[in-house]
């Protein structure tokens, strides 16, 4: 196994409630159906869609192409015990050409703050 790269992101809990509220559509252009129905079961949603919203970013590092090299929704945080994550669409494509396997993820929160560590881990090549 190797290391293609580590991304690390923290999200501000104000301005992800602050986005979600002032506009309507966000929510849904931003998170999956099930990352939606993850969050929305606690009282306090927030703490957790900044926390996927941080690991998203932190996913886009890790891999090497930053926040804005492909939709939000392409990057998804399975959640029930430790967080996973699957890629869809360009995001696992260039996946496959790094050969990276598998993203390790960690996520943790506060009422003010989210935060997120991603590795991207591929296969050595036996030779």
């Amino acid at each position: 196994m190797g290391l293609e790269g580590v991304g690390v992101d923290a999200t501000e809990v104000h301005r992800m409630k602050r986005l979600l509220e002032r506009r309507a559509q966000a929510e849904a252009r931003l998170f999956t159906d099930q990352e939606r129905a993850y969050c929305v079961r606690f009282a306090d949603p927030y703490p957790r869609f900044a926390a996927r919203f941080a690991a998203k970013e932190a996913v886009g590092k890790a891999l090497g192409i930053g926040i804005i090299g492909f939709g939000w929704k392409e990057i998804e945080v399975l959640s029930g015990g430790k967080p996973r994550v699957a890629l869809h669409g360009r995001v696992a494509e260039i996946a496959r050409r790094l050969g990276v396997t598998r993203v390790e993820l960690s996520l943790s929160h506060t009422s003010e703050q989210a935060y997120a560590v991603a590795a991207a881990i591929k296969e050595e090549s036996h030779v």
